[in-house]
């Protein structure tokens, strides 16, 4: 017996609903997951105005050869990244993989207001007013990034002055892993995971720069050790400051030429 005309459309329509059903459910999850990163970052305002001299110190303390460095390190973090996801299947996996998403969760704002400026009429100010509330939001970035960057760094970096190469990587690694956490894939952990050893390879050579006087018996006072490592670490952090600052001049870059 043939099926009714009318069940056969249902049926027929029902993958069609079942992939808005999706869209719908990735909408959700990307203004959730938006308006968690905007509460986090607000949450370190307060510290980071209290802190402000310290991201006074990192700005004032990059030069050319930070930005030059820099961007060569994010050409070898970006193509560690596609030659993962290109070759290695597998490291495509992530978090943001098993809810549906893709992309770094920090930047899942500028996401959702691209989304919204889409859906925008034409020549209203919708589109202006969401294009500025983005830009705003990046420049909040940028002025958390020494924060942060600083908290990672004595997290990750702080101590490795005398640890061993297995050592050395595994810190590498868990930083890179840790921001498995922004639903990035496995393949963008892994290519993080390379600019933390660069950010550990910065931390002992000034380390190792600032102590080689005391070794040599040429430093009057001599430098203690704690405060070797927090210069080593700040150094780290205007290197770390400075490549993710690079990252959100290209997404503002992108923004204001899509705007255009």
């Amino acid at each position: 017996m043939a099926a009714p005309e009318g069940h056969r459309v249902a049926v027929g329509q029902f993958p069609e609903r079942l992939a808005g059903k999706r869209r719908h459910t990735g909408r959700v999850l990307r203004l959730l997951v938006a308006v968690v990163i905007l509460a986090l970052l607000a949450r370190v305002l307060r510290p980071a105005w209290r802190n402000r001299r310290l991201a006074l110190r990192v700005w004032s303390s990059i030069r050319p050869r930070h930005v030059l460095g820099s961007i060569a390190l994010l050409a070898v973090v970006m193509t560690v990244v596609l030659g993962l996801l290109t070759f290695v299947p597998p490291t495509r996996a992530g978090l943001g993989s098993l809810i549906g998403l893709t992309g770094n969760a920090l930047f899942a704002p500028v996401e959702e207001a691209a989304v919204r400026s889409e859906q925008a009429p034409d020549g209203g100010g919708g589109q202006a007013l969401l294009l500025a509330g983005t830009g705003a939001f990046l420049v909040l970035l940028l002025a958390l990034f020494p924060e942060l960057a600083h908290r990672e760094e004595l997290a990750f970096r702080q101590g490795l002055e005398r640890a061993s190469p297995g050592r050395e990587l595994w810190a590498a690694l868990r930083f890179g892993l840790a921001h498995m956490v922004m639903l990035v894939p496995l393949a963008a952990a892994l290519a993080i995971a390379v600019a933390g050893f660069a950010y550990g390879r910065i931390y002992r050579r000034a380390y190792a720069n600032l102590t080689a006087g005391v070794a040599a018996g040429g430093v009057e006072p001599p430098i203690t050790v704690p405060a070797a490592r927090a210069q080593a670490v700040l150094a780290a952090t205007v290197w770390h400051t400075t490549f993710n600052s690079l990252v959100v001049v290209l997404v503002l870059v992108s923004l204001l030429l899509g705007g255009g």
